[in-house]
Parts: C-alpha cells; structure tokens; sequence
C-alpha cells in the first residue's frame, strides 16, 4: 500500500471539533477512496502468482489410484483411438486450413493474430441439409495476448473479434503442448534434472490457483510421467506468452 498524502494524515492526527470538522473530514476520506480507484493497475506477472493445481482443484488423490477415479470403481476400460484421426477429422482440418490460408490474406487478421499464434478450433454452422453456412475460425495469440475469433461467411472474413486472455481462452492444441513441453525440458536439463528425459510429457491449460479465471497469458502445465498410468514426477507451469517456465515442482524425492 502507498503512504498517505501529507493531507490526510493530518486529517488523522487533527482533534475533530464535532460540530465542525465532520463534513470536511468526511469529504476528504471519500476524495482519497476515489482517487485511489482511480489508478490504473498494473498486469500481475504470471511468476509472481503462487501456484496450486492447474485446474484450481484441491482435493488430495494420495490415496487412490492414477489416473483418479471413482472410489470402488471395477472393470473400467480404457478408450484409445490408436488409429489416429479419422477422415471426418482430415477433412475438417484441410477445411480448416483453406480458410485459414484465405483469412490470413487480410491485414486485419494478420494485425489481430500478430506473428505467433495457435488455432485452436474451427466451429462452422449447418443448415437443415448439413450445408455449411458460415464458420469461425478461433485462435489465441501469443503474441497479443487474445483471444481471436474471426467470422467467415464462405472464405470472406465479416468480422474479426479479440477477447482478453484473461476473460477467455480456447482449449490448448498440440502445437502448444509440443512447444511447451520443449521449454519445460530444456529447462529441467540446464537444472541438472536430467531424468526428465526418460518420462513422458502432457499438457492441460492452467488455471489461477482459485479456479475462478484465467491466467493473463498463455500458460500450460506440463507434468513428466514414466507412462501415462502413472503419476507426474515433474511439473512445469509454461508461459508460451513470453516463452519461459514460471516455476516448476518435483513430485518425487
């Protein structure tokens, strides 16, 4: 907190007569509460907002088995597609690629999405017939710090849309996951971790320690596995914004 203004302390230190200093005392604390909402704040840093799970969970799964599941749960199967991406899939992201390719044409897309950035979704509308009618096209910038929404009706941009990291940001991709995880290694290997190197890596999107919003930039916590049944053994939390782990947590003696 700053130290008060010389005025107000004096109003502190005063000896109040009743009938007289009530209104100018009353005044003065109301143009002091004004005044200091009136002050811009300043972005937290990332680094400098302590850490807890990346989902704003906090109950302790010590005691059960990994990945968490149900108490008593029997005869659960797990779901794997093996074959990779079906051709719904491939065609999506060949749709997905051609309006991409067309949006970035634009200067205002390209001042929008700056030079780094990630697609994160293709969301298209259908008639009746299934006909596509329009499609939007979701990104987040790295570079900007927003969230990108651009409208398109066929390969023609209507709109172009940015939201703050902090009051929205899509699901991570696999090109952020990758990228991070290269960040979180390297940084485990220049600390001497070299074990990391031998463990399997995943990503999920952080979220403020509370739960309740999201972190100013783009952060992803990393966590090191030996496969993926088993618990993490290291974690990162990765600024891909700025390019730089924030902190990170050694799950094992």
């Amino acid at each position: 907190m700053e130290p008060e203004s010389p005025s107000v302390i004096r109003w502190y230190h005063r000896r109040l007569n009743p009938a007289q200093d009530v209104v100018p005392v009353a005044v003065g604390l109301i143009a002091l509460v004004l005044s200091t909402a009136a002050r811009p704040h300043s972005p937290v840093d990332p680094a400098a907002i302590e850490a807890g799970h990346p989902t704003g969970h906090v109950h302790d799964h010590a005691d059960e088995t990994w990945p968490p599941q149900p108490r008593g749960m029997k005869d659960s199967v797990l779901l794997d597609n093996a074959g990779g991406d079906t051709v719904a899939d491939q065609l999506r992201e060949r749709r997905a690629q051609a309006l991409e390719s067309s949006a970035l044409s634009q200067a205002q897309v390209r001042a929008a999405l700056g030079t780094r950035f990630a697609r994160a979704a293709l969301i298209e509308d259908t008639d009746k017939s299934g006909a596509i009618k329009s499609s939007r096209l979701v990104y987040f910038s790295h570079s900007k710090n927003v969230t990108v929404e651009l409208a398109l009706d066929g390969q023609t941009v209507r709109g172009v849309k940015s939201v703050p990291a902090t009051v929205y940001q899509p699901e991570i991709t696999d090109q952020e996951i990758a990228q991070a995880e290269a960040i979180a290694r390297a940084h485990f290997t220049s600390i001497g971790e070299f074990g990391v190197a031998q463990l399997q890596a995943f990503g999920i999107l952080a979220y403020l320690p509370s739960g309740t919003g999201f972190y100013a930039t783009r952060v992803l916590y990393i966590s090191f596995h030996s496969n993926s049944d088993a618990p993490p053994e290291y974690a990162a939390w990765v600024d891909l914004s700025r390019q730089r782990v924030l902190r990170v947590r050694k799950e094992r003696p």
